[in-house]
This record gives structure tokens, C-alpha cells and sequence, in this order.
């Protein structure tokens, strides 16, 4: 997927196209640090008024892993053996000048030749292709193939590549990959989409049927949000296990290392409408003060519902995520909008045991945004579902001010309270779900769209609920008031001076209305949900707006 021109969008269409480095990656983390019952989980992308969404299934309960391959012991050994030594990363690489002087177009130019891909003409579902060194792309990640145990390196050519708008090829010595993709049969039987991207630090994104790049996951955070610069492991080895004929998923092992911990990973991916990665990791610390973010997650937010049209551009939103999300192990559902903020802000939540978390792409309209060539409606949802490791810590949030979209403005992390002592060993285990879907809590009703407006004594929140019958709204005028039906508004650091609801059967939401004066000048924090009696019909809706 690669684009020819660019517009407001493209280039950073065509950078998640790449995976190029355009995000919250290595390079930009000085601007990051300023300051229910168990069982069957429906999960549905939800249409608000639609009686019959787009329902997947998962569990509730702890998903079943399946064993890791043999080698993931050994690979686990070396792991902790590099721990007990003083850090060592491999070099980067010193790049020819035709390579080094490459702008982003010409970087984009260097493409794969799709009939070299790993295993193409082979029995089974997957294939593999290389991402070459360049600008941005300079640590050399080694990579092998698995056959029965025995590792087999997968070598460096410039012949497995095409190098458009250069003299000739440029000279391989001293050149290796930098990342690799998976190729599968995801949205057509006869085709093998991208299905996982793995490019630089420790950054990998997936897709289940019908979505674009979107969202980044990665192995490991240290330091998020916190007052020091954030240091960003990377995958510097990569074992892929080679499939059978009828091998529905594929194992992907990594060697994470950065200079304060080192790690072993396994990774099963299993395509399909929620594509699945199962993760099974054991991690290292050289250093017990360590902050560690667990399961971490990356995206984008310029702006949505509450500031349309920002920077004068032509698109209403630009977001590659619209909302976290968590599942709570007391069974509280909260979805917290996401913002560009006016400045640089850490949230943290209270995150025992969670059932899950995530960022979420809600709205799938295109109309909300207007871009033919990024596709921001088609964007995945991330669910992260713990299976073990996240017994007591935090949710870190960290939402970066941006001006523009091409780089990843949000960014999200698991923080244990306390990293495991040395030497001991950190085991974690969870799933994470990349699907068109927009909820994985089974919450009974979930916040659509946020609008604010700024009045003369403070601000008023409009909170839209997609509700299930019978409170949704009947067929009837704007503005009739939901029967039996009252909104939970609480502030802290200001005061709900005014709040009712109203039915929006054009939405077919319910809408809470309220209008809010700051007390001082510290950020507002808002809670708001519906209920009817002593039924709680929907999730809880927070938000923290700035008042400045």
C-alpha cells in the first residue's frame, strides 16, 4: 500500500504503509517528556440504532496458549545470561551515502520483490518479506528460520529488492534487514494481504479483515510518560518457525534488548476477522528502579467530535484511535475519549488484575472524516486481554500535544508497582485482539461521540450513549426527554452547575447534557454514566478537560 503523491493524510498513510518512522518512536522521546458473568464475550462494532451489529467472540475468561516452541528456552537462557552483563546492543549500521542522503520518497522507493518473499511457492497460508536499512532505519535485526528446532539464518541481498530512482543497487557489505512482514489470505482466499508488520525498536502492528494500519503495539516501555527521557528497547533477533501445509497461525520468537533490560518473546498470530497475537513473555531488569510499561500500545489523535476541522484542515477528525478503554476486575467498563491536549499529560488509573484494556476506533464513518486516501474509519481496535503478570499496578496514559498527524501523539502502558527484584525474572502472558470491532468489555451501553463548548461560566459536555432497548430512543422529535432514564454526572476541581438528558433519535443515542464551572485553575475531571433505578445501563465516560 504505498501512495504516489502526498495530501493532508498521505504521508502518513504512506508512512504506517511502512511502517516508516513517523511516530513516537526512538529519536522523539525528548518531546514525550515534558512534562459480567464469565463465559462467551460478544464483542460488537457498534452502529448506534443498529439493532444487529457486527458481533466476534472471545472469552472473558483467560484465553488458552498454546506451548511456545522448544527453542523459546533457549532463547529465554540467552536472554537472562545478556541480563547479568553489562549492556551491549549491536551497532548501527553505516550506510552508503546513496543510501544515507535518501529523502522519505526515496526511502519508499526501495521495495521488495514480492517473488523473493520467504516460503512463496511452498505448501501453507504464510510468507514473508524484508524491510531494507535506511534513513530512520539503521539497527540490524538479524533473522532465521525454525525447522524442527534448528535455526537457519535468513541472509542479506540487495538482489531481493528493487531500487527505483537510484543509479543501481547500492553495495550490500556491511547492510542487513531492518523488519520484516507477514503475508496471509485474510480478506480474500486468493490474495495474501499484510497481516503483522515488526520495524524498528521493539514497534509491530497487525490487521484483521478489512482494516488498514493503524494503531502500533510494541514488546516492552521504559520510563513512559515519566520526567526522564523514555528509553526504547528493540527486537534485535527474530526466529520465524516455518509453518506446516495447514498451519493456521504462525510463531514468531524475538530477542528484546535495550540498556536496562533484555527480554525473550514468543508471538502467535492467528488471522482472521479479530486477528489474534498471543504473547508469551519472560523479561529481564539489569535495573531495579526500571519503570517498565507492560503491553504497550501507540497511536494518533489530532482531533475528533470536540474540535472538528482543527488547524484549518478540510477533514472534520484525524484519529487513528478514538477512546482508551479498560474492563476492570470489580467489573466496572470506563472509556475515556482521547484528546490533543493543550500540553503534554500523564493519566493514570487504578488497574488491579484487568480483565482487559485498549485502544479503540469507534466511529467507522467515513463521513466524520473525509479522507480518500488514509482511511481512518477502516483503523483497527487493540484489546490487550492479560492472561498473567498484571496482578497489581496502573494504567499510564500519556497524550502528547501535536500539530500535526504524522507522528504518534498517544501512547499507553500496564505499570506494575513494582518491577520484579534482580535477578528475578518478569513472566507475562496476554492476547492482543486487532479487529474492526469497538468493544471487548460486553458493556451494556457504550459513549458514541463527546462535544464540547466553551460558555460564559465554564463548559458544557454533550456525551452521546449508544444504549440497548428499550431505552434507546424511540422514533420521535429532537429533544423528547428519555423516560425512566437519569444521567451520574461528578466533577472534581469544578462544579455541575446544570445537566439533562435528552433523546437524539437521529443517532439513535441518548444525549447527557451538562455544563460545568472550573473551581481554580487545575484540570477538571469528569465522570458521567446512565442509569435506570438501580440498573447501570452503560459504561463510564471520563474525561479530564484542561482549564486553561
Amino acid at each position: 500500500m504505498l501512495f504516489s503523491r502526498r495530501s493532508p493524510g498521505i504521508a502518513r498513510a504512506a508512512c504506517l504503509a511502512l511502517l516508516a518512522g513517523c511516530a513516537h518512536r526512538p529519536g522523539n522521546s525528548d518531546a514525550r517528556n515534558r512534562e459480567q458473568p464469565e463465559g462467551q464475550l460478544a464483542v460488537a462494532a457498534l452502529t448506534p440504532g443498529q439493532p444487529a451489529p457486527r458481533t466476534l467472540v472471545v472469552r472473558s475468561a483467560a484465553p488458552t496458549f498454546e506451548q511456545a516452541p522448544a527453542f523459546f528456552e533457549q532463547l529465554s537462557s540467552e536472554a537472562q545470561a545478556l541480563a547479568e552483563k553489562p549492556a551491549a546492543l549491536p551497532p548501527q549500521m553505516q550506510l552508503p551515502p546513496e543510501l544515507a542522503n535518501l529523502d522519505y520518497d526515496g526511502y519508499r522507493n526501495i521495495r521488495f520483490r514480492p517473488e523473493r518473499s520467504l516460503w512463496r511457492g511452498e505448501p501453507g497460508r504464510f510468507e514473508v518479506q524484508f524491510f531494507h536499512p535506511g534513513p530512520g532505519y539503521r539497527d540490524p535485526v538479524s533473522i532465521a528460520v525454525l525447522d524442527h528446532d534448528r535455526a537457519q539464518a535468513v541472509p542479506f541481498s540487495t538482489d531481493l529488492f528493487t531500487y527505483q530512482g537510484l543509479e543501481h543497487a547500492p553495495p550490500g557489505e556491511g547492510l542487513q534487514f531492518t523488519g520484516f512482514r507477514v503475508h496471509t489470505p485474510l480478506n480474500r482466499e486468493d490474495y495474501r494481504d499484510e497481516l503483522i508488520a515488526f520495524h524498528g525498536a521493539s514497534y509491530f502492528r497487525a490487521l484483521g479483515k478489512g482494516t488498514v494500519y493503524g494503531v502500533s503495539a510494541r514488546g516492552l516501555a521504559i520510563d513512559l510518560g515519566s520526567s526522564k527521557p523514555e528509553e526504547f528497547p528493540v527486537f534485535t533477533r527474530f526466529y520465524l518457525q516455518k509453518p506446516g501445509a495447514g498451519d493456521r497461525s504462525l510463531w514468531i520468537l524475538a530477542l528484546l534488548e535495550s540498556r536496562r533490560a533484555t527480554g525473550a518473546y514468543a508471538f502467535r498470530v492467528q488471522p482472521g476477522e479479530s486477528t489474534w497475537v498471543d504473547v508469551d513473555a519472560r523479561v529481564f531488569l539489569r535495573d531495579a528502579h526500571a519503570a517498565i510499561g507492560l503491553a504497550p500500545l501507540s497511536s494518533m489523535y489530532l482531533c475528533g467530535e470536540e474540535a472538528p476541522n482543527c488547524f484549518g484542515d478540510f477533514r472534520p477528525e484525524i484519529h487513528d484511535s478514538d477512546g482508551l478503554a479498560f474492563w476492570a476486575s470489580n467489573g466496572e467498563r470506563l472509556f475515556r475519549p482521547l484528546r490533543n491536549p493543550k500540553h503534554t499529560v500523564t493519566s493514570s488509573f487504578r488497574l488491579d488484575s484487568p480483565r482487559g484494556f485498549g485502544l479503540l476506533q469507534r466511529d467507522r464513518t467515513f463521513d466524520h472524516y473525509q479522507d480518500l486516501e488514509a482511511h481512518y474509519q477502516d483503523r483497527p481496535s487493540v484489546w490487550v486481554q492479560p492472561v498473567s503478570g498484571f496482578e497489581r499496578g496502573s494504567l499510564r496514559l500519556l497524550e502528547i500535544a501535536a500539530r500535526a498527524e504524522t507522528g504518534d501523539n498517544i501512547a499507553l502502558a500496564w505499570v506494575p508497582d513494582a518491577p520484579p527484584g534482580l535477578p528475578e525474572r518478569l513472566d507475562l502472558r496476554y492476547r492482543l485482539h486487532f479487529a474492526a470491532a469497538g468493544d471487548w468489555s460486553n458493556a451494556p451501553g457504550q459513549v458514541a461521540a463527546t462535544r464540547i463548548a466553551r460558555t460564559a461560566r465554564g463548559v458544557r459536555f454533550l456525551v452521546d450513549f449508544a444504549v440497548a432497548r428499550p431505552y434507546a430512543p424511540a422514533q420521535g422529535a429532537a429533544g423528547a426527554p428519555a423516560s425512566g432514564v437519569e444521567a451520574m454526572v461528578s466533577a472534581s476541581n469544578g462544579r455541575v452547575i446544570e445537566q439533562h438528558l435528552e433523546d437524539n433519535p437521529f443517532a439513535h443515542t441518548l444525549r447527557a447534557s451538562f455544563e460545568v464551572e472550573p473551581e481554580g485553575k487545575r484540570d477538571v475531571e469528569l465522570r458521567a454514566f446512565l442509569k435506570s433505578g438501580a440498573d447501570t445501563l452503560t459504561e463510564t465516560w471520563s474525561y479530564a478537560w484542561q482549564n486553561e
